[in-house]
């Protein structure tokens, strides 16, 4: 039987960057789900992706990283 691919969520407001990690962890095994922005990636979640590992960039407009992180704790 083959193995669960790992969830990955990865934000950044730098599409050039998103885009290159998106590649290279679809090229090693991993479902990948983007997000350009805090906002955006909350929706994701609160939309049932659960990720196992969430790749944040901490400055972004709109929804920096930190204040992500504070929205999902909370």
């Amino acid at each position: 039987m083959a193995e669960q691919k790992k969830k990955i969520l990865i934000v950044d407001d730098d599409v050039f960057l998103l885009d290159m990690y998106a590649m290279k962890f679809n090229q090693n095994n991993f479902e990948v789900n983007t997000a350009t922005d805090g906002a955006d990636a909350i929706e994701k979640l609160k939309g049932g992706f659960i990720p196992d590992v969430i790749l944040l960039d901490v400055i972004m407009p709109k929804m920096d990283g930190f204040e992500m992180l504070q929205q999902i704790n909370d």
